[in-house]
């Protein structure tokens, strides 16, 4: 009686509550399966309807846990599709048709599969016999998910709706539009011939390659290509089981070449005439193409290849005067000073010789990642120091060249390998043989510009391709020796011999006596910092040791105050340019791609540095540009979210990521953010305007 003394208050509690009653989502909630709770779903209608079309939009939410993952309409060779089907039972439901959002690659074990990972969003049109009658969606969801192992599990929805009587909800009404923007946008043969579509393809081709059993497609961009994928599927039942490789893609200019090769479980494959599904992917791009295989022969470009072995040369090139081979190059230098001008076909010889070790390192590890490539296994520029026993190996090699370099011991071979090796050149060829291939693996942590574009192509090439790229990475990085080789004049050039000599090669062993000591600082990651540190000490006690017992107590004092320079003016150098460095006061998350949608979803922006100890390309990065203002200030916002990918040591998880963009090799940063969902990816050496316009791009800015 009390209320109805006052009306209004009636009115607004009756509001209220008519108002709860309208905003109740109508949904199945969080389902999920005790034989399987890393999975779960939900399916949710907006309460969105078109009566016209007779549909209504709904929105399946699968929540995967930790590194579970499910698949793509077309999952590959591995996997299987996620499939909703409705017995007879369910009342006035007609279809139930899935729009896909754009997948993923995820390799494993050889075995390229494509799907998704974390929370995934599934727009869904509902298709009713009669808009004005009570409709009953009852049904079984299968779901794949897969980690090491694979799991397939059923759901029973079951949801119950009046399309005349829906009210729309604004948060999964707006849940579904997002979900929708990650959809690729469909585009017809038409619009592309007529240029009439908004997202700058101009032109589009498809073959099917008999012989070859290939698919060849050819697209067009007026804006140019950044990282682009492609993934293609079909749903004509006549066609069986086939399964397309990932594609070997290759990029001239604005167009666009891809080759799939087609296999199936039974005999050989025949596309011809049939009907397909191009996607495609590339930065803040992703549309659909239909259509139908011809026999039409495609021009391929080679021009890519001939551009991106001059890239790799150049890349090769660069590594020279990277800090990771300068070391190497002082023991070269120091070579060559203990040759008479006169000898120059000597001089030829050595620089011949290493040339040769370049070379030869170059091609083991072409033919190393071929086999991890074959094996599905990590791929990337510098792995092997995400391994402590290769780091081990290393510190050892630098140690044993810093005590020889010094005089300390030298190594004595049998009297008839002398012989043997005095017939075919002597032993100081073998000698400056192995100081290439030992300059090339310590060029390995060192990412110089252009080698990784290099290297990203060479991975995702064919085998001839991959050996190729390496060559001219190796030929690049000879390319300075070559040239002393051919004109040995040059050593002329350099000053007469002398008892300076002696002094000059001493130096230089105390610089790879560093690099031994750099090495060691590695193991930090594996075997922690005390170990570490005592290890370091034991190396210095040695290295006292032997140079007391081999030139007295007045050379050690000598040679220690040398290392004591040497590392002051790194210091220095390290000071001078990081003197305007800030301390490294940033939050940095773990990378994690479902943080990076929540973040995305509430409008952040995300920044990624996949980073490693080893890079020393990374540690400029870092020291030069993230700890510098303005870029510095700009990472510490509110709105911005730091995210660090750790590939010090092996990481699936960090190598699925870089391969996911075509990466290989580390340093790799890249900036979300609403209107960058996908990501603006920032060249391998960072610069202030680069990260700050991707930052302000990213925000919509």
């Amino acid at each position: 009686m009390y209320i109805f003394k006052y009306p209004l208050l009636s009115f607004l509690l009756l509001f209220i509550f008519t108002s709860n009653t309208f905003a109740q989502s109508i949904e199945t909630g969080w389902i999920d399966n005790p034989n399987h709770p890393p999975v779960q779903v939900n399916l949710q209608l907006t309460g969105q309807s078109n009566p016209e079309e007779k549909t209504v939009n709904a929105l399946l939410n699968v929540n995967l846990e930790g590194d579970w993952k499910t698949y793509w309409r077309s999952p590959g060779e591995g996997g299987v599709a996620p499939k909703f089907k409705w017995p007879e039972n369910s009342t006035n439901i007609k279809a139930v048709d899935w729009s896909w959002p754009t997948p993923k690659r995820y390799p494993f074990l050889g075995v390229d599969t494509v799907g998704y990972k974390g929370k995934l969003h599934i727009p869904i049109a509902i298709t009713v016999e009669d808009p004005t009658k009570p409709s009953h969606l009852q049904g079984i969801l299968t779901i794949a998910s897969c980690t090491s192992i694979c799991v397939l599990t059923d759901y029973n929805i079951d949801l119950t709706f009046d399309m005349p009587t829906l009210e729309s909800n604004d948060e999964i009404a707006f849940a579904y539009a997002q979900a929708m923007s990650s959809v690729p946008i469909l585009v017809d043969q038409n619009a592309i011939d007529t240029q009439k579509n908004n997202v700058n393809i101009t032109q589009f081709v498809t073959s099917w390659d008999q012989l070859n059993q290939q698919v060849v497609v050819q697209v067009s961009n007026k804006i140019g290509w950044k990282s682009p994928d492609l993934f293609i599927d079909s749903f004509d039942p006549e066609l069986g089981d086939v399964f397309f490789s990932k594609p070997e893609i290759s990029v001239s200019d604005k167009q666009l070449t891809a080759i799939f090769n087609a296999t199936s479980w039974a005999d050989d494959v025949n596309l011809d005439k049939a009907n397909v599904n191009i996607t495609l992917v590339d930065n803040n791009v992703a549309v659909e193409l239909p259509s139908t295989l011809g026999n039409q022969v495609i021009e391929q470009s080679s021009e890519s290849i001939v551009y991106i072995f001059f890239v790799a040369m150049l890349g090769g090139l660069i590594l020279n005067i990277m800090p990771c081979v300068l070391p190497v190059l002082g023991m070269k230098l120091s070579s060559v000073l203990g040759v008479d001008s006169s000898q120059r076909s000597q001089i030829r010889m050595q620089f011949l010789a290493s040339s040769a070790g370049i070379l030869t390192s170059f091609w083991m590890l072409a033919s190393f990642l071929l086999v991890l490539k074959f094996s599905g296994e990590a791929l990337g520029w510098g792995i092997q120091f995400q391994n402590p026993y290769f780091i081990a190996v290393m510190v050892v090699i630098t140690g044993v060249f810093a005590a020889n370099m010094l005089g300390i011991f030298e190594i004595q071979l049998p009297s008839s390998m002398q012989t043997w090796l005095a017939t075919t050149g002597g032993n100081s060829y073998v000698g400056h043989y192995l100081q290439g291939m030992f300059a090339t693996l310590l060029a390995t942590p060192c990412s110089a510009p252009f080698l990784g574009t290099a290297v990203a192509f060479a991975l995702g090439a064919s085998p001839w391709e991959l050996f190729a790229i390496f060559t001219a990475l190796g030929l690049g990085m000879a390319l300075p020796w070559l040239l002393i080789a051919a004109f040995p004049s040059i050593a002329s050039l350099m000053p007469k011999p002398g008892n300076w000599m002696g002094t000059v090669k001493n130096f230089f062993a105390l610089l790879i006596l560093v690099t031994c000591l750099w090495l060691v600082s590695l193991l930090s990651s594996f075997i922690g910092e005390l170990y570490t540190g005592i290890i370091a000490l034991v190396i210095l006690l040695v290295f006292a040791v032997l140079i007391i017992k081999k030139y007295g107590i007045r050379a050690f004092g000598i040679a220690f105050s040398v290392l004591l320079i040497i590392t002051a003016i790194g210091f220095i150098i390290m000071s001078l340019t990081s003197s305007n460095s800030l301390k490294d006061e940033i939050v940095w998350t773990p990378l994690d791609s479902q943080v990076i949608e929540q973040s995305i979803a509430e409008g952040k922006v995300v920044f990624v540095d996949v980073t490693a100890d080893w890079c020393v390309t990374c540690k400029a990065n870092k020291v030069g540009v993230l700890l510098q203002d303005p870029v510095y200030s700009a990472l510490q916002e509110s709105d911005v979210v730091t995210m660090k990918g750790d590939w010090t040591v092996r990481s699936d998880s960090v190598t699925a990521y870089l391969q996911s963009f075509g990466r290989y090799g580390v340093p790799f940063n890249i900036v979300y953010g609403p209107a960058a969902p996908n990501g603006i990816e920032l060249s391998t050496i960072l610069n202030n305007d680069d990260v700050l316009n991707a930052l302000k791009k990213a925000k919509g800015q």
